[in-house]
């Protein structure tokens, strides 16, 4: 069983944690590998690939790999292995308001105040999931990406997306764990970490849900994930669908007023 090797892209607020955990607990530090960023010193949207290739350990001792950082190169390093690769998506409404309850409470444990959801969504990168994948494990630059249409992307994101032996749901990170688990012959279940519930428990903070938004903020949330939600339809719901170009986005001109809703983002968990 050895000569088979998991990656598993890690997208932020999808169960990642619990699976990396879980590899962390069987494998140990020798046969599990969370590459870290490659550096702080320049922006990781100006290179290719994002992660420090610096292994822990022999790499015929690496049995699975799991982070934000894993990218398609790592590959490379592994020569002669059978490479199994996996990822969870989820449902877009749903994995922004987990990644606004998560970000909102995170500021909490730190004695900050939070913000509105609005400005969350602003503060954000359009289509997130899809444009971490672009960035982190396809490997393309900032600048590159930036001179991408929505269906050149998706076109590249449907291309990477076939390399995958799995593409889940979330609710499926139980089921998923134990296939891959089987793989390498390691225990096939796996306690859920960094959950929600886990930290509201820790800060009072009434978790928002759909229900909640204005109609202002539904259409805020549904034409800024638009790409995302085709990945998620084409490839975990199995629709044989097309991606609609008439709702593609100004990616372009959203990266360049970010940070202006980043900075009042950051004034608001100071000030109030």
């Amino acid at each position: 069983m050895m000569d088979t090797l998991l990656i598993h892209v890690h997208v932020p607020k999808c169960a990642g944690i619990t699976v990396e955990k879980h590899f962390e607990y069987e494998l140990g530090s020798t046969g599990f590998w969370k590459p870290r960023r490659r550096t702080r010193k320049l922006p990781l949207g100006l290179l290719g690939y994002k992660y420090n290739p610096r292994l822990p350990g022999p790499a015929d001792q690496i049995r699975a790999i799991s982070g934000h950082f894993a990218g398609s190169s790592l590959a490379k390093l592994f020569a002669n292995r059978r490479i199994v690769r996996s990822i969870i998506l989820r449902e877009p409404q749903s994995l922004m308001l987990s990644w606004y309850n998560f970000r909102v409470m995170r500021y909490m444990l730190k004695g900050q105040k939070p913000h509105s959801f609005s400005l969350f969504m602003r503060s954000m990168r359009m289509n997130p999931v899809s444009h971490f994948l672009l960035e982190r494990w396809v490997e393309l630059p900032w600048v590159r990406m930036s001179r991408m249409t929505d269906d050149m992307k998706a076109a590249a994101l449907d291309k990477t997306l076939k390399t995958f032996d799995y593409v889940v749901d979330i609710s499926d990170t139980d089921i998923l764990i134990a296939s891959l688990s089987a793989q390498i012959g390691i225990a096939d279940c796996a306690p859920r970490r960094n959950t929600a519930e886990q930290i509201q428990q820790k800060t009072g903070w009434e978790l928002i849900g759909l229900d909640d938004l204005s109609e202002q903020d539904r259409f805020l949330l549904r034409s800024r994930t638009s790409l995302d939600r085709y990945l998620w339809r084409r490839w975990v719901l199995k629709e044989n669908v097309v991606f609609d170009h008439s709702n593609a986005t100004g990616f372009l001109f959203s990266e360049l007023v970010r940070p202006s809703y980043q900075l009042q983002r950051r004034a608001v968990g100071r000030f109030g």
